[in-house]
């Protein structure tokens, strides 16, 4: 009887067929995944070369191998390599970083036993490296609601992690801090390896607060200390916003008060001469002395005294107002602020008009404020 196939003869072959062609392609995709001979071979020049550079001090040329082996490879041994390399350097946080990536890949079946012992070495030199790493401890005085930016040699940190240890590493580092409204404030800090350093930076108003806006100063507590809070939501007029105080110069000061010293001796004087003028208008009337109350000797001593006190009652109060005049002049410019007055300030004017007579003598002072 003649051979025939039947039904289930042709699916187990088919079947067969199938699982062939389904292993051929996961082959052919396995080899494809993998490094080519010819790189292994590359990178494995690079890692020897690599370790001659870094044991002879060339930490800089080595870790450029390390990177260039690693990137062509990708597994544990060059990246434990890199590692090294970059311990080596100085860059203890990137070491850090990539001995830890190391330390934590997965293992693949059948893999070589050299990547086992990596992760290994690499789990020890990320603790090694952990210990060595230092870190800036970044605060800023007075604390304030405006939202800061903190950079570290140029690159932003966040806000939230002002006042908590930031790792870097050894070495010396540049700190700047700015907010809106204030003056940036910046330090440079050299740190060593293991060592958590604190970094306290200023924060300077970006002007000098108007009277209206120091009289909403506040005290607020932090901590141990307290800090000065100014609240931008102070009122605030027009002059405020425009005009720049200057401190009242000490010639003022200083002619205020010889003037007003000068002023007190010219009233001395002038009560002197109105006393004077009393007498003369009672033992001299008509300018004749009676005799015998005066002789020539008193006569003349009266006369004399007349014209000083009159000349000194006239030349100090002269003297006073101008010295007060000077000093209202230099404490109302004080606060114009230069060139940058306000049309209100620009307008100030004060007028000083000294005066005398016969009857006595005084100052009018007049102006708009």
């Amino acid at each position: 009887m003649g051979a025939t196939w039947n039904g289930c003869g042709h699916l187990s072959f088919s079947l067969v067929l199938l699982l062939a062609g389904a292993t051929a392609a996961t082959s052919r995709d396995a080899l494809a995944g993998e490094p080519s001979v010819e790189a292994r071979a590359r990178a494995r020049a690079l890692l020897l070369d690599g370790r001659t550079r870094l044991a002879a001090g060339d930490a800089q040329v080595a870790v450029r191998y390390f990177r260039a082996a690693h990137a062509l490879m990708g597994v544990p041994t060059t990246g434990l390599d890199l590692s090294r390399g970059l311990a080596a350097l100085g860059d203890l946080v990137e070491a850090h970083r990539m001995a830890l990536g190391v330390a934590r890949s997965s293992g693949a079946p059948g893999e070589a036993a050299a990547f086992g012992k990596a992760r290994v070495a690499a789990a020890a030199l990320a603790d090694a490296l952990e210990r060595r790493i230092p870190a800036l401890v970044v605060t800023v005085r007075p604390r304030t609601s405006v939202r800061l930016q903190v950079l570290v040699d140029g690159a932003a940190i966040p806000a939230e992690a002002v006042g908590t240890p930031w790792r870097v590493n050894p070495g010396e580092h540049t700190v700047v801090v700015s907010a809106e409204g204030f003056l940036d404030g910046s330090r440079t800090v050299a740190v060593r390896e293991g060592e958590s350093l604190p970094v306290e930076l200023s924060l300077d108003p970006a002007r000098r607060p108007s009277r209206r806006e120091e009289a909403f100063v506040s005290l607020v507590p932090t901590g141990e200390e307290s800090a000065l809070h100014v609240s931008s939501k102070g009122p605030a007029s027009r002059s405020d916003a425009t005009e720049t105080r200057t401190e009242v110069p000490s010639w003022a000061w200083l002619s205020g008060s010889v003037g007003l010293v000068a002023l007190g001796v010219g009233v001395a004087f002038t009560i002197d001469h109105a006393a004077t003028r009393a007498t003369v208008a009672a033992d001299c009337p008509m300018n004749s002395c009676l005799w015998p109350h005066y002789d020539d000797a008193r006569a003349m001593n009266l006369e004399r005294r007349w014209n000083r006190s009159l000349g000194l009652a006239i030349g100090c109060g002269v003297a006073g107002v101008l010295g007060v005049g000077t000093a209202i002049y230099g404490v109302a410019s004080a606060g114009a602020g230069g060139a940058q007055r306000t049309d209100d300030n620009a307008r100030r004017r004060v007028s000083v008009v000294p005066w005398a007579s016969q009857e006595g003598g005084g100052v009018s002072v007049g102006g708009r404020f």
